[in-house]
């Protein structure tokens, strides 16, 4: 997978983004391509895949009208149809409720001292998607300074901001999900990112936001002197706040922790959500080691470990999972730290640090 790399110092929501579709607007096209063969291949119509589309959008015009200037800009640049970008940013409502997927693994320490928290992710996704990702740095319409990894099309996924404020991002599935119109979840991950200076704020947002569709947050925070952590449950029937302790390590995966969303869980099809979960846990004491790549390395070595999925020719295409990425962030200095490799390859791969450093 390449990871393309972009930063902008353009400040206008509108100008920036028509700034980012001209400059990728190959990659937009082939990704709005690739991913509409998946939601056919999903059991999704597009005359359906577009409804969605359209009514997440408006929600985003409500709630976060910055965000949908930036993608009219966006479609200004690119010269693609707005509406084919909204498909984009939309797609985990798209799919909801067709498709499990085997999307990610996160694990957190939050020291007992004055140190940040130490952070690791894999990021999941179909084999034949998504080979060309992005890092963009940008000053958001408050003033913020971001640094998030994300697919061609998305306003945000795993990040950072100035403030000491980062999210990293697993999808989870609930049988509400589809069931009313709302914010698209990397829509939510960039309100964060663009808006929260403490992990108060963040709750507070994502309390305040209507969602289409579940997923986790694990929102990181730190003011110099002390380190935070809670994982944020997130679906169309309301929210769980999971906190984590001082000195303590956290793991999530694919599967609701709260009891009472739990209950709805929705999986129409196998997952191994719960064996990479193990395997976080059963290893937390790794997430205590305090160099980003060594935390990778040590996840990596782990023998056998289910973290770093691997694709299975037997299946279909739209079932056949691979890790793309690890990633690990740094709220202290507002960075990211990322191979385009699953943690048992990250020692064959290059190791890029990008942030506000």
């Amino acid at each position: 997978m390449i990871v393309h790399e972009w930063f902008t110092e353009t400040t206008s929501v509108v100008d920036r983004g028509a700034e980012f579709g001209a400059r990728w607007s190959s990659q937009l096209q082939h990704a709005r391509d690739d991913y509409l063969r998946l939601f056919i291949q999903s059991g999704v119509p597009e005359a359906a895949a577009r409804r969605t589309a359209k009514e997440c959008f408006d929600a985003v015009a409500a709630l976060a009208p910055e965000i949908a200037e930036e993608y009219r800009g966006m479609a200004r640049g690119s010269g693609l149809p707005l509406p084919d970008l909204h498909l984009l940013a939309a797609r985990t409502e798209i799919l909801a409720g067709v498709t499990t997927s085997q999307e990610c693994s996160t694990i957190v320490h939050v020291p007992h001292d004055a140190r940040a928290p130490h952070t690791l992710q894999t990021w999941d996704w179909h084999q034949t998607l998504s080979n060309e990702t992005i890092v963009q740095q940008f000053r958001s319409s408050t003033g913020s300074r971001i640094t998030t990894f994300c697919e061609f099309g998305q306003p945000a996924k795993i990040g950072v901001n100035e403030h000491g404020v980062g999210l990293h991002f697993n999808i989870l599935h609930h049988e509400s999900d589809g069931s009313r119109v709302g914010v698209p979840v990397h829509v939510l991950a960039r309100m964060i990112l663009d808006r929260a200076r403490t992990l108060e704020d963040a709750v507070s947002i994502a309390r305040s936001t209507p969602l289409a569709a579940s997923t986790v947050l694990t929102v990181v925070s730190f003011d110099g002197t002390t380190p935070r952590a809670a994982a944020i449950e997130v679906s169309p029937v309301g929210i769980a706040v999971l906190p984590v302790d001082r000195g303590s390590t956290f793991a999530h995966t694919n599967h609701f922790l709260d009891a009472a969303l739990a209950a709805g869980e929705h999986c129409p099809y196998e997952t191994s959500s719960h064996p990479r979960y193990r395997c976080l846990t059963d290893a937390a004491a790794l997430a205590e080691i305090a160099d980003d790549r060594d935390r990778a390395l040590a996840f990596g070595a782990i023998p056998a470990a289910p973290i770093s999925v691997r694709p299975v020719p037997e299946e279909p295409e739209h079932l056949r999972w691979e890790t793309k990425l690890t990633i690990a962030l740094d709220v202290a200095a507002g960075a990211i730290a990322f191979a385009p490799a699953a943690p048992a390859d990250i020692q064959q791969s290059q190791w890029r640090r990008v942030g506000a450093e």
